[in-house]
């Protein structure tokens, strides 16, 4: 009986928020605006829309990091590119020890690692932060590659 009644207040609860919210958010959206989207004669000025078109997730995106967030992008492609052959070497290590469970979880990896989607997106998004700060990627820059035998 307590526990039905408890989750029953919390779900009237939950739904007056959610309808505050909804309302306030209507009527903070309205004041000093008129019918045709303009200004009312009360000096106020129209409210801007919260999400400006076109940036999507990166509406509060703060320009002063975009060098770091796309450094950070290209490391991270960097990293999935240099642990795409140890990922393999051990999913061919596991088969060949007949750990099924652990090559499958490799290889589950590797999928996801290799995937046309990820790299979508990670690209999706440097160009989005790109065209949104007006900031190049930074240069990519190699570590020093040994030579095995010099």
């Amino acid at each position: 009986m307590g526990r039905t009644r408890h989750t029953i207040m919390m779900a009237v609860a939950g739904t007056m928020a959610v309808g505050t919210l909804a309302l306030g958010g209507v009527a903070a959206a309205a004041p000093g605006v008129g019918a045709t989207g303009t200004a009312a004669t009360t000096g106020t000025a129209p409210v801007a829309p919260l999400l400006t078109p076109g940036t999507g997730r990166l509406a509060h995106f703060d320009c002063t990091r975009a060098p770091h967030v796309l450094a950070r992008i290209q490391r991270g492609e960097a990293r999935i590119a240099s642990g795409l052959p140890k990922l393999t070497a051990a999913e061919a290590k596991a088969t060949a020890a007949g750990e099924t469970r652990r090559s499958a979880r490799i290889q589950k990896l590797i999928t996801r690692l290799e995937s046309p989607t990820l790299k979508t997106r990670l690209d999706k998004l440097a160009t989005a932060i790109e065209a949104k700060c007006d900031v190049a990627a930074p240069a990519a820059t190699n570590p020093p590659t040994t030579v095995p035998g010099a």
